[in-house]
């Protein structure tokens, strides 16, 4: 046999070596520790209707609950008031998208992580028939501020996980001693948010004064690009004083409707459940009096919506308020009942001049 041919058969022999090496079958054990995946999956964010939080205590278990109504967060827990929307995103993004690698399955282990069912936080994501979709139990922050532990509700697994479920819930102290959760921090303080789009008629009472804007159709005329005129319909406010309607500057308006539309409290204090509650509690509040409110009416409609100012809560602090169409009573600061109903005076000065 020639050389050369030898040298073609000893490379084509090493080619052969090494395919085989490389495609040998490997017996080595997956490493558990080092696995990393979705810890909640099979779960998306438009099932989930209503979340439950807990923590075990030798009496009663500390509880905070939010529920969706109607494409709005609410807290039962807390006078059924309205939930900031971001809080409540955040807390199911962070929970939906966290990812993390089994640190122990161990029960023996449950006391290093503060996982215990009687020490850590319980979260219950339920859907519309109130079913749970998901149990989760939280235990202590991990050593990276952004992490954490959890397991699932009578599972053993404990997972380190890549987010601070803890922070989510607005939870900072130590979990074993906590007293109660903060559920301030998810009320969502925008009492009055009302679309000024929708809006047809809003008065303002103050002091036995009244204050009336409606809002009126007109038809301007418009210079075209080929500089015919044509005319076209316009909505304004206008200031409505017996039969007479009077035009106003228009940034004055605009800057009214931002005001009395728009109103953001201090806190939420109680809520107006049912007749009787409103026997109780109007007069507590100061409500029956009525000498100050905020009324609006939608568009083509007779129904009003009242926002009533009760007395101060505190002396040169504030006002109660009862945003009566969701049953919510707040405190209300002082220098926002003034920007408010100043209007009452000076809105009726800001009269259009003519051109």
């Amino acid at each position: 046999m020639k050389e050369k041919h030898l040298y073609i058969f000893a490379g084509v022999f090493v080619f052969l070596l090494i395919v085989y090496f490389i495609t040998k079958p490997r017996s080595a054990a997956v490493n558990l520790d080092e696995f990393v995946d979705s810890i909640v999956f099979g779960i998306s964010k438009e099932d989930i209707k209503n979340i439950e939080v807990y923590k075990e205590t030798e009496a009663e278990p500390v509880r905070m609950i939010f529920t969706l109504n109607e494409d709005k967060w609410h807290i039962p827990t807390k006078f059924n008031a309205k939930a900031q929307k971001s809080r409540i995103d955040r807390l199911l993004n962070d929970v939906l998208e966290m990812t993390g690698k089994v640190r122990s399955s161990d029960p023996k282990h449950f006391e290093t992580y503060k996982i215990a069912d009687e020490q850590g936080i319980h979260l219950l994501l339920k859907d519309e028939a109130n079913k749970p979709l998901a149990n989760l139990v939280i235990g202590k922050r991990g050593d990276d501020y952004n992490t954490g532990f959890v397991r699932f509700g009578g599972k053993e697994k404990v997972y380190a996980v890549d987010k601070n479920l803890l922070s989510s819930l607005n939870i900072y102290g130590e979990i074993d001693t906590l007293p109660q959760f903060k559920a301030d921090n998810f009320v969502d303080l925008q009492a009055v948010d009302q679309d000024k789009d929708k809006l047809g008629l809003i008065a303002l009472l103050h002091e036995g004064e009244q204050m009336v804007v409606k809002k009126v159709e007109k038809e301007v005329e418009v210079t075209n690009d080929d500089s015919t005129i044509t005319t076209k319909k316009e909505e304004e406010w206008v200031l409505v004083k017996g039969n007479e309607e009077i035009e106003l500057e228009k940034k004055e308006v605009d800057n009214f409707i931002r005001d009395v539309t728009k109103i953001r409290a201090e806190k939420v204090v109680d809520r107006i459940a049912n007749p009787l509650d409103e026997m109780n509690k109007n007069p507590r509040y100061g409500f029956s009096q009525r000498s100050s409110a905020v009324v609006f009416q939608a568009k083509e409609s007779k129904q009003q919506q009242n926002v009533i100012i009760g007395k101060e809560y505190e002396k040169d602090k504030g006002y109660f308020m009862n945003v009566q169409y969701d049953n919510l009573i707040y405190h209300l600061s002082k220098s926002t009942f003034e920007k408010i109903f100043k209007w009452v005076e000076d809105l009726p000065e800001k009269v259009k001049k003519e051109s």
